[in-house]
């Protein structure tokens, strides 16, 4: 599994956060101004993190995990061991 650029780690605020610019899903970030819908950074975070703990519960066998972001690597590390 490869989290993308869209998901990134500020190691120095020790918080996750969206890059809006490496995001491509136009319905998941586009507001909506006919039905009133506007989405924060903080709803894109909520809605790329489900995606990304959606997609990291499937392996059968096992999962691979790669963070394109290296601040996001090294905070991941913490909490999935490595297997080499």
């Amino acid at each position: 599994m490869i989290i993308g650029p869209d998901l990134r780690y500020a190691a120095a605020e020790g918080r996750r956060f969206v890059a809006r610019g490496s995001y491509f899903d136009k319905k998941g970030k586009g507001n909506n101004p006919r039905l009133g819908k506007t989405y924060s950074d903080d709803d894109l975070l909520r809605f790329v993190s489900n995606i990304y703990a959606v997609l990291l519960t499937r392996g059968i066998q096992g999962t691979y995990v790669y963070a394109c972001d290296p601040a996001l690597r090294a905070y991941l590390l913490e909490f999935i061991p490595s297997s080499g």
